[in-house]
């Protein structure tokens, strides 16, 4: 394998573990709810539960 190929095969490995990350990782409702109007927002609590 040429040095070229390893390095586009590196590089579209990085790219294809970072989409699968970010696509499990990040709570998209949240992210959405950041660029609604103000009146159409909804509030999200989060709460630590204590025992």
């Amino acid at each position: 394998m040429t040095p070229r190929k390893q390095a586009a095969a590196l590089a579209l490995w990085t790219l294809a573990i970072t989409v699968l990350h970010v696509s499990l990782n990040v709570r998209w409702d949240g992210v959405i709810n950041d660029f609604r109007p103000e009146q159409e927002r909804k509030l999200n609590v989060a709460y630590i539960p204590v025992t």
